[in-house]
């Protein structure tokens, strides 16, 4: 029979998570601003964006590719044609939109990214990965705006990752693992 125990029964692990962990990001009310008006303009190029972020995450990282096992061995033309890339790209497009849904209420966003986090913990996804996918996204969302770009809107996008992927993060350390 399984027991559920935590992650961190040791108080040493917790603590070395404690140390590392940077404050806790925010948005300020400009970026939320910024964020809200580029949505609006991004929102139609949902999948496109989604799969150009996660080709180009597998491109750079390979090692994120292997780690999702549909996508272990696929070549390049394959996984741009792939119905399980392309399902995937639209729920991560799915999370941001639903962030942006929530940026005016930063208690309803973090449990949203927490959650994700803890179910994350079922797929065994890894928390250093977490990370990449914020900037590949900055990277395919960055030619739809054109010469409207600005280090203002950059910087906002990646503020919002960094949101995102701190609760995310925290939800993966704090979800609870069933051993036997």
């Amino acid at each position: 029979m399984g027991c559920l125990k935590s992650k961190f029964a040791s108080n040493n692990n917790k603590d070395k998570y404690l140390e590392v962990q940077p404050e806790v990001p925010t948005l300020t009310d400009r970026q939320v601003e910024i964020l809200e008006k580029s949505w609006d303009s991004l929102k139609h190029d949902i999948s496109k964006v989604g799969v150009i972020t996660f080709m180009n995450l597998f491109q750079t990282h390979p090692e994120v590719q292997d780690a999702f096992l549909p996508f272990q061995q696929l070549s390049k033309e394959d996984m741009e044609h792939s119905a399980i890339l392309r399902s995937h790209a639209l729920r991560v497009m799915g999370t941001v939109e639903k962030c942006i849904g929530r940026i005016k209420t930063p208690e309803k966003l973090e449990n949203l990214m927490h959650e994700l986090g803890e179910r994350h913990t079922h797929y065994n996804a890894r928390y250093d990965f977490v990370d990449l996918v914020g900037n590949q996204f900055v990277l395919a969302i960055k030619p739809h705006f054109d010469n409207q770009w600005t280090p203002e809107i950059e910087d906002a996008w990646v503020q919002l990752f960094k949101v995102m992927t701190y609760h995310m993060k925290k939800g993966l350390i704090d979800a609870p693992v069933i051993t036997y």
